[in-house]
């Protein structure tokens, strides 16, 4: 039973999405999909799309500039192909326009993730979408390549890249990248690596920034400790699990508004302002700690953070938190 809960009505309104790389600027929560305590089994629970709405209406109202849904953050790896395309197309509904939209719609499969765009297309309209890098199969540079120029042309959508090693174990080198922007379908990269300290990541970021044209490509965060550093090697954003937070993500607005001010050193402050928040959010991988924020269940094989080794504790630490820094999420909480 569960699983046959329909999207609640929404009505077909505006729809706005992210159609070129100047427009892939500012701070982009990557959306939390709840879900209702109606399997305890932990296997085919409804979306929670009453939570999902407040959700959504809490951080359009905190200022941010776009919503990314379904993407890993969303449990997009644990909900059903079905209710992938639902909670798209109700996002896109629920929003109604009034910040853009870039689905998630990755997978390690080239067919597979052709096959998921195409049908986001076909029930909520043409978006831009976050895809991720293959996993597992772990592809040549070649076959990355191959992988999302079919996926440009076989969809005819705005793709943005996600390159994730330490989730993935692949890794899209600074060439790969530089060929890639060249494509017009390709207009972004969530560059999840560590860019705080020197190194290779940090050095291919840099070259990547040096050699694309802003015009092709623009390159955000996909590491929430990292929006000071991705903009100071010349990054737009960022693309964020804690910004589902929204006293979060008025932080990051105010981290991008800084910097644009000339104030490094007090954009780097409020950077390290989020220093707990971030903790608490990935304190048992993400988006464990999230479901925890939003008191809501998770598809197994992830479960909540008071389950795992040490977890009472951090399920205290992420309480606490949200009585002196989130007092937004109280409400979920009776």
């Amino acid at each position: 039973m569960p699983d046959t809960q329909k999207t609640p009505e929404t009505r077909a309104g505006k729809r706005r999405s992210i159609s070129s790389a100047r427009e892939l600027t500012g701070v982009f929560p990557a959306l939390f999909t709840p879900l209702l305590d109606d399997d305890k089994s932990r296997l085919r629970n409804s979306i929670d799309y009453a939570k999902a709405k407040l959700i959504i209406d809490d951080l359009i109202a905190a200022g941010v500039d776009g919503l990314v849904p379904v993407g890993t953050t969303g449990q997009s790896p644990t909900v059903s192909h079905k209710q992938h395309i639902d909670f798209i197309k109700f996002a896109v509904d629920y929003i109604d326009g009034r910040v853009p939209v870039i689905a998630g719609a990755g997978s390690n499969c080239t067919r597979e993730t052709v096959d998921m765009i195409q049908a986001i297309q076909k029930d909520a309209g043409d978006l831009a979408c976050l895809c991720v890098t293959g996993y597992y199969n772990n592809p040549p540079q070649e076959g990355l390549v191959l992988h999302y120029e079919t996926v440009a042309r076989e969809t005819g959508v705005k793709i943005v890249i996600y390159n994730v090693p330490g989730r993935t174990a692949s890794y899209i080198e600074p060439d790969t990248l530089v060929h890639l922007s060249r494509n017009a379908n390709i207009i972004g990269l969530k560059q999840s690596v560590d860019f705080r300290n020197p190194g290779k990541m940090r050095e291919d970021t840099q070259s990547v920034l040096q050699r694309v044209s802003p015009d092709d490509m623009s390159v955000v965060s996909g590491e929430d400790d990292s929006l000071f550093a991705v903009l100071e090697l010349g990054g737009r954003g960022i693309i964020t699990a804690s910004g589902n937070i929204p006293e979060a993500s008025r932080v990051f607005l105010n981290i991008l508004k800084a910097h644009r001010d000339g104030d490094r050193k007090g954009a780097e402050a409020l950077q390290n302002s989020l220093d707990a928040v971030i903790k608490a959010v990935f304190c048992r991988k993400n988006p464990i700690p999230l479901a925890t924020f939003f008191n809501s269940p998770l598809y197994l094989p992830l479960v909540p953070v008071r389950e795992t080794k040490g977890g009472e504790e951090a399920h205290a630490r992420i309480m606490d938190l949200i009585s002196t820094s989130a007092p937004s999420l109280k409400k979920y909480h009776g």
